[in-house]
């Protein structure tokens, strides 16, 4: 009988478990498939009403989630937006005349907090701009196969040109990166939207598509978005084909540039990874760790 009582008791032990492990994952299930209507993406205006925006992709409406004081400078625009999830902070390009100045905007819990990290050495016009690995890299329009890479270092970087095996006479509208360095690039000067590595530099970046260019680029949490005049587009990463989703609803605004949101998801589910290992090894010296007589 009481050998009887313990196995119904491990049962009942192993079934609590096992229903906390599930009450757990449907839970979270929304990180591991986040709805579209939740889904945002970052966006520079230096036009009117100048500053920082979050865009929800479903309906279009904005957010402002930083200003940008050095873009009301007078004859000062930005572009080249990208965002650092690891220290929670903007960086993009501003231009006055003829000089770039690389800035990061850090975000704070009352808004952002805009730094002026250095001029560039180099003045090309930048249109583009990516988080990865650390880096910020923009390409250059009107300058031939490079890419600048730039490393913050606390209120200052370092930067450099590298060569890169984008085609000839190709101008990019915006890049955007996924976590392991794949970029995507909507061309202008060459039509197109275009795929290339960060890691490898020296390979021809592959087409996509010939038909979706002019694009600014950024993803979202559940894939690549497109934005062109006021209208939001979703992106298929394998056909390059379009999907309209919203049109921005806040007049006035005009994005330079778009920037990517951190992946959500990856955080929660791996902190939901080390509970239920946690909650097995409990259980398990719940039920069966004690020596049976």
């Amino acid at each position: 009988m009481q050998k009887n009582r313990r196995n119904a008791s491990g049962a009942l032990r192993a079934l609590l478990t096992l229903s906390a492990t599930t009450a757990l994952l449907a839970a979270t299930s929304h990180f591991a498939a986040p709805r579209a209507h939740a889904d945002f993406v970052y966006g520079l205006n230096s036009t009117a009403s100048k500053g920082i925006y979050q865009i929800d992709t479903a309906t279009g409406a904005t957010t402002l989630v930083a200003s940008t004081p050095s873009l009301t400078a007078s004859g000062a625009s930005g572009n080249g937006l990208a965002f650092d999830a690891t220290t929670n902070a903007f960086y993009y390009i501003r231009r006055v005349g003829s000089t770039n100045y690389f800035m990061r905007n850090a975000l704070t819990s009352s808004g952002g907090v805009e730094t002026t990290l250095g001029a560039l050495t180099v003045n090309q016009l930048y249109l583009s701009g990516t988080f990865y690995n650390g880096n910020y890299w923009a390409i250059p329009n009107g300058a031939s196969n490079t890419i600048l890479r730039c490393t913050p270092l606390g209120s200052t970087f370092t930067n450099v040109t590298l060569p890169t095996a984008f085609p000839a006479g190709a101008g990019f509208g915006d890049i955007a990166s996924t976590s392991t360095g794949i970029t995507y690039a909507s061309t202008t000067g060459v039509a197109g939207l275009r795929r290339f590595n960060l890691n490898t530099l020296g390979a021809a970046p592959a087409i996509v598509s010939m038909s979706t260019s002019g694009f600014q680029l950024a993803f979202g949490n559940t894939g690549l978005f497109g934005v062109q005049g006021t209208n939001v587009y979703s992106i298929n990463t394998t056909t390059g084909a379009r999907a309209f989703t919203a049109t921005v609803t806040t007049p006035g605004i005009g994005f330079n540039d778009l920037a990517s949101i951190p992946a959500p998801g990856a955080l929660p589910l791996a902190g939901l990874v080390a509970l239920i290992g946690r909650h097995g090894r409990l259980g398990g010296r719940g039920c069966w760790g004690r020596r049976r007589s």
